[in-house]
């Protein structure tokens, strides 16, 4: 039964994304282009699951579009778009944007988490890799305000289910180049979602010598964050921001969880065509 309904909203999910972007095939909102950038950023971060330490590591960041598709990495899709339009990352486009409404679908690679190197996820499963599929729907709040709404879902059936991303956020122009936003979050998940990152089956538990740990659908986290930008010319961008993330709930209570609440810091700088 379980199979069958995650078949169900899988196909579902699909469905919409085909159906919308049906509706929104003419006019195209990208204009043809051939913009790309290249960048790197310092990040600080340290993950909920599993390891505590926090970590220092240089990412690499790309971005390009062609027509009305952009193919980007992490942030790297809202840095191209410094004074322009913004899209999600991943394989992605704009559907509608219209009466201060924005619609985009998307298509992200999701990693997965290893558990070999890992000692609260030691003999566990790993979460395998898997190809996620992604509508989001934004509004226009006021003049520096906006809200959104985004929905996840794991197109290959590895056990990613489905989740759903909510926020609202206040964007500060410090000049017509520069500025800051501050932005407040939620994620709600599935109990597949929930249960794949957060629980121990009874399988892996007899396996492994543990107590089992299972979750219902609900939320995951909230978050905080603070991101400043500014577009130092025409080609150059520099970008940085703090961000803060506590788990909810039964996620919190997971005997796989190493640090209930994290943090992370960003600095960086990036390269535009034009």
């Amino acid at each position: 039964m379980s199979d069958t309904r995650a078949r169900f909203t899988r196909c579902l999910f699909v469905s919409l994304c085909v159906c919308v972007a049906a509706q929104a095939a003419e006019p195209v909102v990208l204009d043809a282009s051939r913009d790309y950038l290249v960048g790197a950023s310092l990040v600080s971060s340290a993950a909920h699951v599993g390891q505590t330490e926090q970590r220092l590591s240089l990412r690499p960041l790309w971005a390009f579009q062609l027509g009305r598709f952009r193919f980007a990495t992490g942030r790297a899709s809202s840095l191209l778009s410094v004074g322009r339009d913004t899209v999600d990352p991943g394989l992605s486009t704009v559907l509608v944007s219209a009466n201060g409404w924005r619609f985009t679908s998307s298509l992200r690679y999701d990693e997965g988490r290893r558990s070999d190197a890992d000692p609260l996820l030691a003999g566990l499963p790993d979460v395998r890799d898997t190809l996620r599929g992604r509508v989001s729907a934004s509004l226009d709040l006021g003049p520096r305000w906006s809200g959104s709404v985004s929905g996840s879902q794991d197109l290959l059936g590895r056990g990613g289910g489905f989740y759903l991303n909510t926020g609202v956020s206040y964007r500060y122009p410090v000049s017509e180049q520069t500025y800051w936003d501050l932005g407040l979050g939620a994620v709600w998940g599935t109990d597949l979602y929930r249960q794949t990152h957060y629980g121990i089956s009874s399988e892996a538990a007899l396996a492994t010598g543990r107590t089992p740990y299972r979750l219902g659908g609900g939320w995951e986290r909230v978050s905080v964050g603070w991101n400043m930008t500014s577009a130092l010319n025409s080609r150059w961008v520099a970008f940085g921001g703090l961000n803060l993330s506590q788990l909810q709930g039964e996620a919190a209570q997971s005997p796989l969880v190493g640090r209930k609440v994290v943090y992370g810091a960003t600095v960086g700088l990036a390269y535009r065509s034009r």
